[in-house]
């Protein structure tokens, strides 16, 4: 049976940071896993550092929003993730990340996954990935959309 491909798609709230924009949260019965994800922000272009990390976490925080995520093909059914945007609290993210990325805030990045090299959360109630503006030389908002699998 082939997989199910879900999107979710948000920005953070403004801030120099940390602050969260998108996280996928699993359940004891699914792992989510990430394969693909683009951010930028929408905030009035400058040349301002800013750093994102891309990483687990055990603890899901307080999203502003919960949308549902959004299959790519409408015949699927609903996602067993859950999805979350724009924390007011940020998710207790593990101390390894999976990726930090440093990037100006004229430019959006993609990631696509290699098939087999997917961000894989594990089965545990709370637990997830999430995109997070760590640090940034100004306030901005991160707008980021990740696409993920069941």
């Amino acid at each position: 049976m082939a997989s199910k491909i879900y999107s979710i798609v948000g920005p953070s709230a403004s801030s120099t940071g940390p602050k969260t924009a998108v996280t996928v949260v699993a359940t004891i019965a699914i792992r989510p896993m990430v394969n693909e994800f683009e951010l930028g922000s929408s905030t009035t272009p400058a040349d301002v550092a800013a750093v994102i990390v891309v990483a687990r976490f055990t603890a899901a925080g307080t999203a502003g929003s919960s949308p549902t995520p959004n299959p790519l093909d409408p015949a699927d059914v609903a996602s067993v993730s859950t999805g979350g945007i724009t924390h007011s609290a940020e998710p207790t993210y593990a101390a390894t990340h999976l990726m930090d990325l440093p990037i100006n805030q004229r430019a959006t990045f993609r990631w696509v996954a290699q098939d087999g090299r997917e961000f894989i959360a594990p089965a545990t109630a709370a637990n997830g990935i999430g995109i997070q503006m760590n640090t940034a030389g100004t306030a901005l908002v991160l707008n980021a959309s990740m696409l993920f699998r069941e």
